[in-house]
């Protein structure tokens, strides 16, 4: 007689079986929705201006009469701190339990923190009643406790046969059409907070407004103003064109000189790489610090070096008209300098040594060698060497506003149109100055674009 085996089915139980990705996919959704009522949604009434960010902003900035709420503090924290679980759980599913449980905590934190406001609310008659933005964030504290249930086995047998069965259901997508839905919310972004605003900033240029009144058009008067009127615009475009032309010389000399000494085997090379690439890593606001520091007439590093050498008055560097533009362009080729090296390594990686070797052999001597074989290959990396240094040096504005505030003719456009939006409120002057700046810069990035078409067909 046969022995007969029965087969019996039992949820997963082990951590093992569990799946936690539709957990940490959860996790992330509602940590982000904290982040959007923080930010984007009336803390109280409905205003949006009276958002939990911008409550928080005036009490830590000391505004009078402005207070803050346990929760305002946890929410930003919690939802960045979500959002890091979130990515951890995706990435090393092993650790999917643990981020299932931190999360949970998270969320009962906010929980107890909005259930404290709300306590706060009931006992203070003049209290404001809480707005969209609390409820949001309620909502988000109380998606990512709940999340955890995924992790009981029950539970995730029952999701894991409702998604198949849904899979089945389902209307089944072309491959063809799989790669755009993939890009279809970046684009969605980029439509929103880059392609609007640009066509938005169009219509303003045409238009005489402040930013509180309606706007009024004015056709080409603001472009009619710039060009012919504005000697602040003209100088800013000269200041412009000085940065321009040093960064695509300077910066680019140096960054490929560089490149040709640290890619041999020189000793401490990787620490001499890191040297010159470490500037990067600063913020333009940092940068713009030190090189103020190193300029001071007085105590700075440069003019005390020139007095130790016997200099009886050295110069006033930020405060002389004829050195300042000058002074704030070295700081920024100073941090240009390492970002060009990198290119300019990874593009002298990327030669075939065969062909060096064949020069070589052939008896090309060491300029020839650069001139006639490693620059011409060199010559794509070039192009987005100097593409970038353009760009660069169009979109100038921290160094400048923090080294002299636009003072001693340092103003460039950015600065300029900053000046006329925010200090002057004159926006549709400042959408005038805007445009010409991105028609300026789409010269550069159109020709660009043309030579990596080409290059492409060509290949």
């Amino acid at each position: 007689m046969a022995a007969t085996t029965t087969t019996v089915y039992a949820p997963p139980s082990a951590e093992r079986d569990v799946d936690y990705s539709t957990a940490s996919l959860l996790g992330l959704v509602f940590a982000g929705l904290i982040l959007i009522g923080f930010i984007f949604m009336p803390w109280h009434g409905i205003a949006i201006v009276d958002n939990a960010a911008k409550l928080l902003a005036d009490f830590l900035s000391g505004v009078a009469g402005s207070t803050v709420t346990p929760v305002m503090v946890l929410a930003p924290l919690a939802a960045v701190i979500g959002i890091g679980l979130a990515l951890w759980g995706v990435l090393k599913p092993e650790s999917g339990r643990l981020v299932s449980l931190l999360t949970m905590a998270l969320g009962l934190a906010i929980i107890a923190a909005c259930l404290l406001r709300l306590a706060e609310a009931a006992s203070t008659e003049d209290a404001p009643a809480p707005g969209l933005g609390f409820w949001t964030i309620l909502a988000g504290g109380l998606g990512m406790a709940l999340q955890a249930m995924i992790a009981v086995p029950r539970v995730n047998a029952g999701l894991q046969v409702t998604q198949t069965r849904l899979s089945r259901h389902m209307p089944a997508i072309p491959r063809k059409w799989i790669p755009y839905l993939f890009l279809l919310p970046p684009l969605i972004l980029y439509l929103i907070w880059i392609i609007g605003p640009t066509f938005v900033t169009f219509y303003l240029s045409l238009t005489n407004w402040d930013g509180i009144t309606n706007p009024s058009y004015v056709g080409l008067a603001n472009f009619q103003r710039l060009f012919t009127q504005d000697r602040n615009f003209s100088e800013s475009l000269i200041n412009n064109a000085r940065w321009l032309v040093v960064f695509i010389t300077v910066p680019t000399s140096l960054g490929l000189g560089l490149a040709l000494i640290f890619n041999t085997e020189m000793r401490g090379g990787r620490f001499y790489k890191v040297s010159f690439y470490s500037p990067l890593v600063l913020s333009f606001a940092v940068i713009a610090l030190v090189w103020t520091w190193l300029y001071n007439p007085r105590l700075g590093l440069i003019n005390s070096f020139l007095v130790g050498i016997g200099v009886s008055s050295p110069p006033g560097w930020l405060g002389d008209r004829e050195l300042a533009i000058w002074c704030v362009i070295a700081a920024a080729v100073w941090r240009q300098v390492g970002y060009v090296m990198v290119l300019y390594l990874a593009g002298l990686k990327n030669i075939d040594p065969t062909l060096v070797d064949a020069a070589l052999v052939d008896g090309a001597d060491r300029w020839n060698l650069f001139r006639r074989v490693v620059l011409p290959l060199l010559a794509p990396v070039t192009t987005i060497v100097i593409v970038i240094s353009i760009i660069d040096s169009l979109r100038a504005f921290d160094l400048v506003a923090i080294m002299t505030r636009g003072g001693q003719s340092t103003q460039v456009l950015a600065n300029v149109m900053y000046i006329e939006a925010f200090n002057n409120y004159r926006m549709g002057y400042a959408g005038a100055i805007a445009v010409v700046l991105f028609a300026i810069s789409m010269v550069f990035i159109g020709f660009y674009l043309s030579r990596v078409v080409k290059d492409e067909l060509e290949y």
